[in-house]
């Protein structure tokens, strides 16, 4: 799974100088994320601290750090891989556990109940079913582990 985005002879050439940081949305709302220290971290090989990190999670995936890197470097490509490490070693943070029971259960990412198909009958619309197994069933289909 570590493969040439995550190689160290790339990443020597992010000098730290903070664009993706500084461009970045969840930045501004949450200053404790910052891309250029996850990229420090991963260059010095502190791969299980980025691993265990909420900050891999945070990122909403828009590229602007990527766009704005003067050396190229597709920290949001990096940052993709990292979760997908986070998974494969068993660093999932509850709520993404939770959505991905919730979906494949009820093909959506929320579940819906009584109460809010009591309120679409008040608005005349059908209710939903609770369960609507869809998503399992494209899992099985593409042979996507679950």
């Amino acid at each position: 799974m570590y493969n040439y985005l995550l190689d160290k002879e790339r990443l020597r050439y992010c000098y730290q100088c903070g664009k993706c940081s500084s461009g970045c949305d969840v930045n501004r709302l949450d200053g404790s994320f910052q891309p250029h220290r996850l990229l420090h971290l991963i260059s010095i090989g502190a791969i299980d601290k980025v691993l265990k990190s909420a900050d891999i999670w945070k990122c909403t995936t828009c590229f602007t750090c990527s766009e704005r890197c003067p050396q190229g470097i597709r920290v949001t490509d990096i940052l993709w891989n990292m979760r997908a490490m986070a998974v494969k070693s068993g660093h999932i943070p509850e709520l993404l556990v939770h959505q991905r029971e919730v979906l494949l259960k009820a093909g959506r990412l929320y579940s819906v109940g009584p109460i809010d198909n009591k309120k679409r009958g008040k608005a005349g619309l059908n209710a939903i079913p609770e369960e609507h197994p869809v998503i399992a069933k494209i899992f099985e289909i593409s042979e996507v582990e679950d």
